[in-house]
């Protein structure tokens, strides 16, 4: 497991472009969260073989990718078991991306998280109805967009909320259907009991 580790996102980005992958790091960032909160794990050559299908390269990774993709998936797992609950969403900072952008990569996290719980395959039956209501927004989220009617400012206020709203909702689905290490048990305090508005 990598510890004590951060992964710019504007570095993994451009080796993304680099190898000419279609799918975004935010979706990819978003996959793997929703594949490990159902409990499930991956070989790192079944990860391997995810990203590379998720991120849809023309080619097999070079080696170089493939180390990084061994460090993102311990870097993920890692953020979502630690105690400190400081688990962030992947999306490019405010200082390299437009607004809209930052919007877009939310939106692709979301709809990637969803992706990877159902390609997970290991929740069968009936879900509970906090699980339920974190997908639906998260399924709400992935469909959120800018229009020439959102205000800059009301719309990024409106983003961190949606976004710390989306962190909080993987945590808690992480800790529902994984069981913390021996210790005290692990507690989300989510203030907010409801969705914020969505931008339109």
């Amino acid at each position: 497991m990598q510890k004590n580790i951060s992964i710019p996102f504007h570095q993994f980005a451009n080796a993304m472009v680099a190898i000419n992958a279609l799918g975004s790091p935010s979706g990819l960032h978003g996959w793997l969260t929703g594949y490990l909160s159902t409990g499930a794990r991956l070989a790192d050559a079944q990860w391997q073989v995810e990203a590379e299908n998720y991120l849809e390269t023309p080619e097999a990774l070079p080696k170089p990718v493939q180390s990084l993709m061994t460090v993102f998936y311990g870097w993920v797992l890692h953020g979502l078991e630690s105690e400190s609950m400081n688990f962030t969403l992947f999306l490019p900072e405010s200082d390299d991306a437009e607004l809209s952008q930052q919007v877009d990569a939310m939106a692709q996290w979301c709809k990637g998280f969803l992706d990877g719980f159902g390609a997970a395959g290991k929740i069968s039956g009936k879900l509970d109805d906090e699980t339920k209501e974190v997908l639906q927004h998260f399924d709400a989220f992935s469909q959120v967009e800018l229009t020439a009617d959102d205000s800059p400012e009301d719309s990024e206020d409106l983003l961190h909320e949606l976004i710390e709203h989306a962190r909080v909702a993987a945590l808690t689905v992480f800790l529902a259907f994984n069981e913390p290490e021996a210790g005290e048990p692990k507690i989300i305090d989510d203030n907010e009991s409801s969705t914020p508005n969505q931008l339109h």
